[in-house]
């Protein structure tokens, strides 16, 4: 690879055309064969990636990579719209197709879907909700969360839309103030849904998803990342709800959570004994503590997980009815 094409490659967003190759001395015979040798990832026809850069990003990167590609290749005025405008600044998706590029036509151009894009048509005021990020045309934040909003499942709107109140907590005003411009938009119902659920202290799509099933399920909406504390008014923990009625904690638990969580030298395991003692110091201020993995909170098993819930919640209410414990803080 040139070094002026490396160059194109970094100022693109880890992209590169057939035409920038062919301009930096690349032919099509070498281009093939860097893709047959595993060094190139072809995108889509005419665009292709390093593949170190392919094999380092994560699958919402990767959908970035080939919208960025999609965008290069259309003739007209457009910009990444809905998934694929969450994905480029950087919000969580969750339970949305990333192998199809989300465009909005900014250039009359007609409703339609091809070679894994979808091409939205625009309306005349579109055009305020539009800008520049990163040297491309894309909805800007707070449309692009209304889009998913409305295009994708209630858990995956939520997920995105706790994402981006998370990352930028004053983007809350923007979405208020798109609130009536979306009321005849498909699916505006389910996605003024997720943003009276929406609620950027989740700190992490499990967390999103499980909020969602106790929506679904009526169970009563908890504190979030309620802070624990002790006797000698020491932090114990911070739980990710807190049902302050029944005195009762929970927790999301998933393999990242651990993964992020350990310090040099430590082992997975060692963070589950550590997490462990963690969970016994903030029991012991209250009546109980349910927690809560993937499996349990998918649609599949999420009625069963509820009503396993529901009964726990009853059983701590129970015991603090009798005064057997005084909540830590």
């Amino acid at each position: 690879m040139t070094q002026n094409l490396g160059q194109i490659i970094q100022a693109s967003g880890g992209i590169f055309s057939r035409s920038q190759a062919l301009d930096c001395g690349e032919t099509d015979r070498s281009l093939a064969a860097a893709v047959r040798d595993g060094a190139l990832v072809r995108l889509r026809r005419g665009f292709y990636v390093p593949a170190d850069i392919h094999a380092a990003a994560d699958p919402s990167a990767k959908h970035v990579l080939n919208a960025r590609a999609a965008l290069a290749s259309q003739r007209g005025r457009v910009a990444l719209t809905g998934v694929s405008a969450a994905a480029l600044h950087g919000f969580a998706i969750h339970e949305t197709r990333l192998d199809i590029v989300h465009l909005v036509r900014l250039d009359n151009g007609s409703t339609r879907t091809e070679a894994g894009i979808v091409h939205h048509g625009s309306r005349r005021d579109i055009v305020e909700e539009i800008a520049s990020y990163e040297g491309i045309l894309v909805s800007v934040p707070a449309r692009a969360v209304w889009e998913v909003a409305c295009r994708s499942s209630l858990e995956g709107g939520v997920v995105t839309a706790d994402s981006a109140l998370h990352r930028s907590p004053e983007i809350k005003e923007s979405l208020d103030a798109l609130h009536d411009r979306f009321a005849l938009f498909p699916g505006s119902v389910k996605a003024r849904t997720v943003m009276r659920l929406a609620d950027g202290r989740s700190e992490s799509p499990g967390e999103s998803v499980t909020r969602v099933q106790f929506y679904r399920y009526g169970i009563p909406m908890p504190e979030l990342q309620f802070r624990v504390i002790g006797s000698r008014n020491q932090l114990i923990g911070i739980a990710d709800f807190y049902w302050d009625h029944f005195r009762h904690l929970g927790e999301f638990d998933g393999k990242v959570k651990y993964q992020s969580l350990l310090r040099p030298g430590e082992s997975a395991s060692d963070r589950v004994i550590q997490e462990k003692r963690r969970e016994d110091a903030m029991r012991a201020g209250c009546r109980g503590m349910t927690r809560f993995v993937w499996s349990d909170v998918m649609r599949r098993n999420a009625r069963h997980t509820m009503i396993d819930l529901r009964a726990a919640l009853d059983q701590s209410r129970r015991l603090y009815a009798r005064g057997r414990t005084v909540i830590a803080s």
